[in-house]
């Protein structure tokens, strides 16, 4: 089972505090990337970076072709349309189902786990500003039944961490851009689940670092020396 991870951007938010990419900042000791590449489970066996963007080449020069006995392979987001679309850009690398991730964010090998147990599944966290993510909306059983991007009023506080489990089925579920024209991970669960029938399992996760900013760059920093990371 391979691992689609987004490393591609322009890494505006983080240039005044550090030039280069933001999957490669410095936190505790070792790139922010490698933390999250150190937890996956052994049946993840291959790495597929979308990369893209001013920074390109030095993610492919730190990672080259393998990652800890991991191979590596790049594909290349030529334009920044979305989420759905950087994960689009791996069609055809992949059999069967996939981890999707965001490489700059942090998570936990146990909620890793409890992922990668679902057919297909996306990972969840509870979140005092819901407004500023992906919103997600579960049924009785626990399955997707509604997604909203940044909501202006409260639908619910479990939002997306930029972790999911798909099938094949994901790169033909095209879809239209959204109004601010890009290609939203949420219009693709909306058709798979109403068009395919799937039933996309939302997991929670005992554990979520999003870091975008210097001061979300910090709190990683001591979270990660509490535990022992």
């Amino acid at each position: 089972m391979k691992a689609v991870i987004l490393v591609a951007g322009k890494g505006t938010r983080m240039a005044k505090h550090y030039e280069g990419p933001k999957h490669l900042l410095p936190v505790n000791g070792k790139p922010l990337i490698e933390h999250f590449l150190d937890e996956l489970p052994a049946e993840i066996d291959g790495l597929i970076f979308v990369v893209g963007g001013p920074h390109e080449q030095t993610i492919r020069d730190h990672f080259k072709d393998n990652y800890k006995g991991r191979p590596v392979e790049y594909t290349v987001q030529k334009e920044q349309l979305g989420l759905a679309h950087a994960f689009w850009s791996a069609e055809g690398m992949t059999e069967g189902r996939w981890l999707g991730a965001i490489g700059d964010d942090l998570i936990s090998k146990k909620a890793m786990h409890a992922l990668l147990a679902e057919d297909t599944a996306v990972l969840a966290h509870r979140s005092d500003h819901p407004e500023n993510f992906g919103v997600l909306v579960a049924d009785d059983d626990g399955n997707l039944v509604r997604s909203v991007e940044k909501p202006q009023e409260f639908i619910s506080d479990l939002v997306w961490t930029g972790h999911m489990v798909m099938d094949q089925d994901f790169f033909q579920a095209r879809v239209e851009p959204s109004a601010r024209g890009e290609y939203e991970t949420p219009d693709v669960w909306t058709k798979l689940s109403q068009e395919y029938g799937k039933k996309i399992k939302i997991v929670e996760s005992d554990f979520w670092l999003p870091i975008n900013d210097k001061d979300q760059l910090e709190a990683a920093e001591q979270a990660l020396q509490e535990r022992g990371q």
